[in-house]
């Protein structure tokens, strides 16, 4: 079971990661016009902020590849960046409700319940510790 489950929340630090990656490559250096045209949802911001939020997500993208996929035993920081994750995809949600943009939601809905699964696989290790081999 604990295999089975660290490789589930292996699986989902990466595709966190993955979509953080290239959400967060393409705010942070797209031209507005595209971000624009592809409905990200920080042109709704001054263009520094929304740059800012883009780096933002890169890094986050990075400490799940890293503390999430590869070094799984810190699962405070996949917890942190998890919830992280959750705060940037509530915003997003908000500002795609209030622009009308209601077909963005269910890709929020799936990012979040990643960021839980993560969130919910680091408290069942600190309640049940790894059992060390030898």
């Amino acid at each position: 079971m604990a295999f089975g489950l660290r490789m589930l929340a292996r699986v989902a630090a990466l595709l966190l990661a993955a979509a953080f990656g290239f959400f967060g490559y393409f705010k942070s250096f797209a031209a507005r016009a595209v971000l624009e045209q592809h409905h990200a949802w920080t042109t709704a911001l001054p263009d520094l902020l929304g740059r800012a939020i883009g780096l933002s997500e890169l890094i986050a993208a990075a400490l799940l590849l890293i503390f999430g996929a590869i070094l799984s035993e810190r699962r405070r920081i996949v917890a942190g960046v998890a919830l992280y994750a959750i705060a940037n995809q509530a915003c997003a949600a908000l500002v795609h409700i209030m622009r009308g943009e209601t077909a963005a939601l269910p890709q929020n809905a799936v990012l979040v319940s990643l960021a839980v699964l993560l969130i919910m696989t680091a408290r069942i290790h600190q309640v049940q510790p790894e059992e060390k081999m030898g």
